[in-house]
């Protein structure tokens, strides 16, 4: 009787999630039925300005309501906007019990109270729901990260300065990560691994524009603590110093260096890391490159990827990935390939799914399925 109860709590959860992402999917082929997809790629660290759609006006007696999907609600000329994103996941490890959560719920607060100042944060809750197929989990250990809060001074193109908590700008996907503009549901291991994800302390940033094509550099440092660090989110370092140049053809291609230097418990840790990007036609690349110099005690690590993207009908593109990293003594070196399919009926929502294939198991980013269904609002 016992094994009749497991076996149908484990059918309830089952039939339950199949219904969420079946839902899901059938929300998105209606949004996909209704508006045009437009091919999207998000500038670094864009925050609500990243996705087009027709906007909705709702009159209200203070000021005027703007609601564009994709881009917030814009409240009149008041220079405030709110929005956000949601990812929810479905996931199997090899050798591990299937999970269903909503791991990801984060509200974006944008005021631009004169052309050359802006506000941002970005406030998340993370692991908001989880449960496998024994029944276990909830909610006890969903957190609340201040993800990023920033002001910028905008005095030219070529001349920005921003204070704060902000995303490290190394390479490509770390400032790009939030689930509905990413090919992937899993992230490429170099990208968590090898630095800080947020850095506390001041930027300075600009762009020039030759004869051809954009050059992008930004300088940064760290010299304040987290604004809100939690214990189970690492903070490797304490103080930092970073550049990072970027150039970009009128072709579709891009290319960028990184650099950053970090202090871990007093003793200093060097990274150097390359980046590309590439479009044409229905064709995405993208990859990234990077190595970490450490002290004997600590030892090196490095990794890279390369990923494509490619549209083999409307809204659907067909996603693959690899990925070598070597990780720091004694952990063994991962060889890890990603197949998948990305299916974006419009540019602010995609439905994900992927399977996952190593040599050697990284708890970051283990072998298996995964799948997701994420929307920018």
């Amino acid at each position: 009787m016992q094994g009749t109860r497991h076996s149908t709590a484990t059918a309830s959860l089952y039939t339950g999630a199949g219904r969420i992402l079946i839902l899901a999917i059938v929300a998105t082929i209606l949004l996909g039925s209704r508006a045009s997809a437009a091919r999207d790629v998000p500038d670094q660290d864009s925050d609500l300005d990243i996705v087009a759609a027709a906007p909705v006006s709702v009159s209200a007696p203070v000021a005027a309501l703007a609601y564009t999907p994709g881009r917030g609600l814009h409240l009149g000329d008041t220079g405030f906007s709110l929005g956000g994103y949601s990812n929810l996941n479905l996931e199997r490890d090899e050798g591990g019990p299937a999970r269903l959560g909503l791991d990801d719920l984060s509200f974006f607060l944008v005021w631009d109270p004169t052309p050359r100042f802006h506000l941002f944060t970005e406030q998340e809750v993370e692991d908001l729901f989880l449960v496998d197929d024994h029944g276990h989990g909830g909610t006890n250990e969903k957190t609340f990260v201040v993800e990023r809060l920033y002001g910028d001074f905008a005095a030219s193109d070529n001349l920005n300065v921003r204070f704060g908590q902000f995303l490290t700008p190394v390479g490509r996907w770390n400032v790009i990560h939030a689930q509905p503009l990413v090919w992937t549901t899993s992230r490429p291991l170099v990208t968590s691994l090898a630095f800080a994800k947020q850095s506390n302390g001041a930027m300075l940033f600009g762009s020039f524009f030759p004869a051809v094509g954009s050059l992008t550099y930004t300088l940064y440092g760290q010299f304040l603590n987290p604004i809100a660090a939690e214990s189970h989110v690492p903070q490797p370092a304490d103080h930092s110093v970073g550049a990072r140049l970027e150039y970009g053809s009128d072709r579709g291609a891009s290319v960028g260096a990184s650099y950053f230097s970090f202090t871990d418990t007093g003793q200093w840790q060097h990274l150097g890391g390359l980046d590309m990007a590439w479009q044409h036609g229905p064709l995405e690349l993208m990859g990234e490159f990077a190595y970490v110099g450490a002290p004997s005690g600590i030892g090196n690590q490095w990794g890279l990827y390369l990923q494509s993207a490619l549209e083999v009908c409307p809204h659907l593109h067909l996603v693959g990935r690899y990925e070598h990293f070597d990780q720091r003594a004694p952990q063994p070196e991962v060889n890890l390939f990603i197949l998948g399919l990305a299916y974006k009926p419009v540019p602010y929502v995609v439905v994900k799914g992927e399977y996952l294939l190593a040599d050697h198991r990284a708890d970051e980013s283990p072998p298996g399925v995964k799948a997701s269904f994420a929307i920018l609002f």
